[in-house]
């Protein structure tokens, strides 16, 4: 009995046996029976009546709890911030956006207002081949100056900041000089014509829908680019829609390579410049449109365009204007320093130890374009076959016409076709054109050979190349004469039946069809 008291009371207990064993489950109650003379407060306040009611403890989850809730404001706080300043960026950027569009808008409008006084230059007495505008917008009126000019070289505002359009030449072209003064817009043998009809500007500020040219497959050689490039804005004229190309656009791939440089660098100064000679709106790519909400109804790829034909503008109205752009462009030749870059290299190339720098191209087409001879005769009513065929007799008559048969001939090809080695045998062999005719085949890029033939005192262009016509076109653009590629037989001479003073042959859809650019 003794030692069993001398145990903690309520932790072990005496059996009959007289061994000693941990009290039970049953018997665990009455061992922790609470001291009666210790109040309950008490002992709650000192123990804690439940396992989180310590004071330590409970401290501690007051303490996390506030914690989390101090972090949950600050990241409240860091949401909202961060959530307003993205709101706000997006704000800016469409605001901006849009005045710079609204800009280009009135800035363009401002630009057609101010050219000064509109006239109409006479072409001939009659002054037949320029219609009045009509209230309807399906004739054109030539813009005009009779003072200063409308040149790229003047300043643009883009996105909010001053571009300076770059300067381009006037009155020489690879150091060969020309008729026309490009800077000159006043001068200008047909009317100076930017815009056709009544100079809908091209701005997405009001337009809602738009032609655009974007990155596609291109279609044949480049004369045909040509075609479907020009095309589209005859396009835009028939739908009433300004013109859009993209930066990527296909046509930047026909065009940088003869004017400003496919190494040219891509930056606000040249997209600008761009815009103000093209007088098309140029974005960044199609995506850009999708977020102003701007539509492209009945996409037309570059095959589409070439097959297209307007059904509004007659051939004085698309003339005057292909002749505009073309001289515009005419002001920024490529001079890249690449292979192949620079567009006077073949002229300076075939020229660089010749004393006399007069000198005659004759144009070549491939074996396989003399297939559409038989089409173009009959759209034409006449027989292009000498042309086509460039027999000795044939390029001797005109060149003897021209006081020329003494000077150089140089042969070039469409596009990248080898030379037709044939015609340039039979040539060769010809003892009066013998030691003329010479060739470079290492100045043999597209771009070279282009403005080889387009400053050539005479050009005998092949009609059934698109490129041929569009030679014929830019020359007759610059002042050039000694154009032959629509000839005919008159009495013993072969002549150029194209009207040397308005040449609207060579734009009439009814008479070239498919060869109207």
């Amino acid at each position: 009995r003794a030692n069993n008291n001398s145990l903690p009371q309520g932790k072990m207990t005496m059996t009959m046996g007289g061994l000693v064993k941990p009290i039970s489950r049953r018997g665990a109650p009455a061992a922790r029976r609470p001291n009666p003379s210790i109040r309950s407060n008490q002992r709650a306040a000192v123990c804690g009546s439940r396992r989180n009611d310590s004071p330590f403890i409970s401290s501690y989850h007051e303490d996390k709890k506030v914690k989390y809730r101090q972090q949950m404001k600050e990241k409240m706080k860091k949401w909202l911030v961060w959530g307003s300043l993205v709101l706000v960026i997006i704000t800016v950027v469409m605001s901006r956006s849009s005045t710079s569009d609204e800009s280009a808008l009135r800035g363009a409008e401002q630009n057609i207002a101010s050219m000064g006084t509109k006239s109409e230059t006479n072409i001939s007495p009659s002054n037949a081949d320029n219609p009045p505008a009509s209230a309807s917008g399906g004739d054109i009126k030539p813009v005009t100056t009779d003072g200063g000019s409308d040149t790229p070289g003047d300043p643009s505002i883009v996105h909010g900041k001053t571009v300076d359009i770059e300067k381009g030449v006037a009155i020489q072209i690879c150091s060969k000089d020309i008729v026309v003064n490009l800077a000159d817009t006043s001068k200008y043998p047909t009317p100076y014509t930017p815009l056709l009809g009544d100079g809908k500007v091209p701005s997405d500020a009001i337009a809602k829908e738009v032609v655009l040219l974007k990155r596609d497959a291109r279609f044949g050689g480049l004369g045909a680019q040509l075609n479907s490039f020009f095309h589209a804005y005859d396009v835009a004229y028939d739908t009433g829609r300004p013109l859009y190309i993209t930066q990527d656009a296909w046509v930047m791939d026909t065009l940088l390579p003869l004017f400003f440089g496919p190494s040219h660098e891509k930056n606000a100064k040249l997209w600008t410049t761009l815009e103000k000679v093209l007088r098309v709106k140029i974005v960044e790519n199609e995506g850009v449109l999708q977020l102003m909400g701007i539509k492209v109804p009945n996409y037309q790829p570059p095959h589409s365009l070439f097959y297209t034909r307007t059904k509004k503008l007659d051939a004085t109205q698309i003339r005057n204007h292909r002749e505009t752009i073309l001289r515009q462009l005419f002001q920024y030749p490529a001079m890249g320093s690449g292979i192949g870059e620079n567009v006077c290299s073949t002229l300076q190339s075939l020229t660089a130890d010749q004393n006399d720098k007069k000198y005659s191209v004759i144009h070549l087409a491939g074996k396989g374009q003399n297939a559409w001879l038989s089409k173009l005769n009959t759209v034409t009513g006449k027989d292009h076959t000498a042309a086509t065929e460039m027999q000795p007799d044939y390029v001797k008559n005109i060149l003897k016409q021209m006081d020329m048969l003494q000077h150089n001939i140089f042969p070039i090809d469409s596009d990248n076709d080898p030379i037709n080695s044939e015609i340039i045998a039979r040539l060769s062999k010809d003892p009066e054109l013998a030691g003329h005719i010479r060739t470079d085949s290492k100045a043999n890029h597209i771009g070279g050979k282009v403005y080889l033939a387009v400053l050539a005192d005479v050009y005998l262009g092949n009609p059934v190349d698109q490129l041929s016509l569009w030679i014929a076109r830019m020359r007759m653009a610059l002042g050039k004469g000694g154009t032959f590629v629509l000839t005919e037989k008159r009495g013993d001479q072969w002549v150029s039946y194209v009207d040397a003073t308005t040449h609207l042959e060579l734009y009439d859809a009814q008479k070239l069809g498919l060869w109207m650019g």
